[in-house]
């Protein structure tokens, strides 16, 4: 106990010091407005202490409301003492304030005090008075019944509202007395009347009955509303049925109200009376009383609501239905099934919808024969019904009703429904592969959507299937189907639906298809990689580049880094490919230090959080990080290694350089050639620096020709830039230009696509100083990046003239005098 103490005295330590400080900021001279503050804070941590402080600020015009704010809620006596002698201190509207805060704080003590102001002649002073004798309660309450004959008109009702409050706090009997002494005092408002009348009817319990019943009676629909109110708390069929006796009687507003009130009560002595005013009368009194049937769920009165539920009144069926649906009788689910098999079909909609509402389980045969009702609307309301309550064994008896043409739309909806709430959907498919078989026209189609939803070996067979059928439309949507296929055994199908259909649009929705499904695949992330690396090669545009470089970030290895790292630099998808870039980074930085930093290095986002993660990558790679894979092929002193024409090709301050002048023209085409090899997946890196008027270019996969010449695919350059990012070829020209993605089909026909702004893409440029060329060659593909931002990029599918390898060489143009070099070449070959 003694730690406990000590503990409590330790938390309180800084509220005591807090208390000083605002203390001694009120005896301060302190600006008003840290007063105030002062105040509002002791509001939270004031105690004795601060009681003589505040109650000195009491008759202060200028604090006297922020002292009462901290005094009021302080639990000291000394509070209650403070703020009675404040009475004589002060006047006007800060007598006001003092007097509320009195009644806030319920100081019985003040009663007599307060009493005295009940005359003032200042009317906010009387009335102030009065409401805070009325919280003070019990014991203020012969102080104002005794002023109520005396005191100001003006201050009466605020008097009246103080009685009020006191017969909340007094036995029933006096309060009685009480609400009936305010209801005599005349010239009051409406509300306090009303208020008094209720607390009248309510303090008198049974024994006000006879009150509560003139009191519907009367003109007041307000008065009669909270006499209504007042009798649910009043209990016995004898009170039920005095209150039902009141219908006849009443107005149609009074007999809606009342119709709800015997509702309300729950005796179902209401019910003879309720079912009479059901079957006619007003539509408002006839809902309201077929309500309050249902909820008083007499069993007699199913029967009248089941023939309601047919009435010509739309608003009284709908009534009528509703009520039978939450009708506790176990006698409503035969009523339900007796409305299916009416003759009416509204009435057949009704009890589909009173089935469904229910959930009755044995009304699923029923509604499986209405879905091939005649009538529409019953076929399409029990297609609904079905599709929220059905389960397998329904499947059938629903396809046959597909079948039948009935509600198409509807069934489909239903059937998928169905399927998909099961946990395994192949007995739903299989129930459904027979009904394909026989369909025709729309309920086949229906059929193949509801199966590509599902999936499944069994779908799959019967969906690719249906893409060979002659008719278009079954042709299409099965192809649709396969391509929105939710799972990945659909990913070699839709591989070669991509590559072998003529049809654009199909290839994208099956590249899509492919995009979303890959990374689904239960596979290694080589043979994921590896699905991706076939499907990017049939991407023509950026809406599908970017899932598939989503994709890519998923993969975390050093090829699928480099696939993504073109698009860093590009003008579009930059966000996405840095995203991708960053995640897969993160992965692989301990193995691929030196990929990682280099792809770091290129991105630029506006992404601070992104940007973040990019430091953070580059801290963890060490300075020293090299190129992984790759080897010179260059070695910055001599010719080794490399041939060309004699006189021509020479090593100058460490760079390969070729150079004309007007005294040694160049007046053919000879070319440096790389003796390392003939590659064919690779990457080369070099730095090329060109003199104002130079042309040159890097062959690759070429082939070598006589007379130093050679004949296949070059990264050109220029030295005022306009072929640098270009792809030329000998025979065909140029055949990407910068900021383009062209793509070649084996007939030679070219597709191109933006991917960035040649004019942008020139900036990065820089003319007469050294650049680097970045080329990489996989497969049919070659891509140009120039310091580091992607140029172009061609997928060659040319039949005749798409090369797999070559040589490497290095050109000098004829022309005029021009100066060519060449430093920094490396190479990293792969598969």
């Amino acid at each position: 106990m003694k730690r406990l103490i000590v503990a409590m005295l330790a938390l309180a330590a800084p509220a005591f010091a807090q208390e000083g400080r605002l203390i001694a900021t009120l005896k301060s001279d302190a600006p008003l407005q840290a007063k105030g503050d002062a105040c509002r804070e002791l509001a939270r941590y004031g105690t004795k202490a601060a009681v003589p402080v505040l109650a000195s600020l009491l008759p202060d015009r200028a604090l006297s409301h922020m002292a009462r704010y901290a005094l009021e809620p302080i639990a000291d006596p000394s509070v209650d003492a403070a703020l009675r002698r404040a009475l004589s201190q002060t006047n006007g509207r800060l007598l006001e304030g003092v007097i509320t805060s009195i009644g806030v704080r319920k100081d019985p003590m003040a009663v007599g005090s307060l009493a005295q102001y009940l005359s003032s002649s200042d009317p906010d002073v009387a009335q102030a008075a009065a409401r805070a004798l009325g919280s003070i309660g019990a014991d203020a309450a012969p102080s104002l019944e005794k002023a109520l004959g005396d005191v100001a008109p003006v201050s009466r009702p605020a008097v009246c509202e103080g009685l009020l409050r006191c017969a909340e706090a007094v036995p029933a009997a006096r309060a009685a007395a009480i609400y009936d002494r305010v209801r005599g005092v005349g010239g009051v408002p409406t509300h306090i009347r009303d208020a008094a009348l209720l607390g009248a009817m309510r303090s008198r319990g049974r024994a006000g009955i006879p009150l509560i019943l003139r009191t519907i009676r009367t003109d007041s629909l307000v008065a009669a509303a909270g006499a209504m109110r007042i009798s649910q708390g009043i209990s016995g069929p004898d009170f039920t049925r005095a209150l039902a006796a009141e219908l006849p009687r009443a107005g149609k507003a009074k007999q809606v109200l009342l119709a709800q009130t015997l509702g309300n009560r729950g005796d179902r002595a209401a019910a003879t009376a309720l079912e009479a005013f059901a079957r006619r009368g007003a539509p408002e009194l006839r809902i309201a009383s077929i309500r309050s049937l249902a909820q008083l769920g007499w069993p007699s009165s199913l029967q009248i609501l089941i023939a309601l539920a047919k009435d010509a009144d739309a608003g009284v069926a709908a009534a009528a239905l509703i009520g039978l649906t939450g009708f506790p009788d176990a006698g409503a689910d035969a009523a339900a099934m007796a409305l299916l098999a009416d003759r009416a079909p509204a009435t057949r909609v009704a009890g589909i919808e009173m089935a469904v509402r229910r959930r009755i389980a044995l009304a699923a045969p029923a509604l499986v024969k209405a879905a091939r009702d005649p009538d529409a609307a019953v076929s399409v309301a029990a297609f609904r019904a079905l599709g929220e309550m059905a389960g397998p064994s329904q499947v059938a008896g629903m396809v046959a009703a597909l079948l039948a043409g009935r509600s198409v739309v509807d069934a489909e909806a239903a059937l998928l429904a169905v399927c998909t709430r099961q946990s395994d959907p192949a007995p739903c498919v299989a129930k459904l592969l027979p009904g394909l078989s026989a369909a025709q026209g729309e309920p086949r189609l229906a059929l193949l959507r509801i199966l590509g939803a599902l999936g499944g070996p069994q779908a799959l067979a019967a969906v690719r299937a249906a893409t060979g059928s002659s008719d278009a439309a079954v042709s299409e949507t099965a192809t649709r189907a396969l391509c929105a296929w939710p799972t990945a055994d659909a990913t070699p199908h839709l591989a070669r639906l991509a590559t072998t259909t003529s049809s654009a649009k199909t290839r994208i929705l099956a590249v899509r298809g492919l995009l979303r499904l890959i990374p689904t695949m239960k596979a290694p992330d080589a043979a994921k990689l590896s699905q991706l690396e076939q499907a990017l090669p049939l991407i023509e545009r950026n809406e599908e580049r970017a899932p598939a470089l989503a994709a890519l970030g998923r993969i975390p290895t050093a090829r699928s880094l480099e696939l993504v790292t073109p698009y860093l630099t590009g003008d579009a998808l930059t966000e996405e490919a840095a995203v991708a870039a960053v995640g897969i980074g993160e992965k692989i930085a301990g193995a691929s230090p030196g990929e990682v930093a280099e792809a770091m290095r290129l991105i630029r986002t506006s992404d601070s959080q992104l940007a973040g993660r990019v430091q953070r990558l580059l801290a963890r790679v060490p300075k020293g990080a090299v190129e992984a894979g790759f080897r010179p092929i260059f070695n910055g002193v001599d010719l080794t290694g490399w041939e060309g024409k004699a006189g021509w090709w020479t090593v100058v301050e460490g760079a390969l350089t070729s150079e004309s002048t007007p005294a040694k023209p160049c007046t053919e085409c000879n070319y440096l050639m790389w003796r390392g090899g003939k590659p064919a997946n690779f990457e080369l890196r070099a730095s090329f620096r060109l003199s104002a008027a130079a042309n040159s270019g890097i062959q690759i996969r070429t082939e070598e020709r006589p007379n130093w010449d050679t004949f296949g695919y070059q990264a050109d350059m220029t030295g005022d830039g306009a072929l640098v990012g270009f792809v030329y070829h000998h025979s065909r020209g140029l055949i990407a230009g910068r900021g383009e993605d062209a793509t070649f089909a084996a007939d030679g026909a070219k597709t191109v696509t933006a991917i960035g702004d040649p004019a942008t893409l020139l900036k990065r440029f820089r003319q007469g100083d050294w650049n680097s060329y970045r080329v990489v060659c996989r497969g049919p593909e070659i891509s140009l990046s120039v310091n580091g931002f992607l140029m172009c990029h061609i997928n060659d599918r040319h039949a005749t003239e798409a090369a797999k390898s070559g040589i490497i060489a290095l050109q000098m143009h004829p022309g005029p005098p021009m100066k060519v070099q060449f430093k920094d070449v490396r190479i990293r070959e792969f598969r």
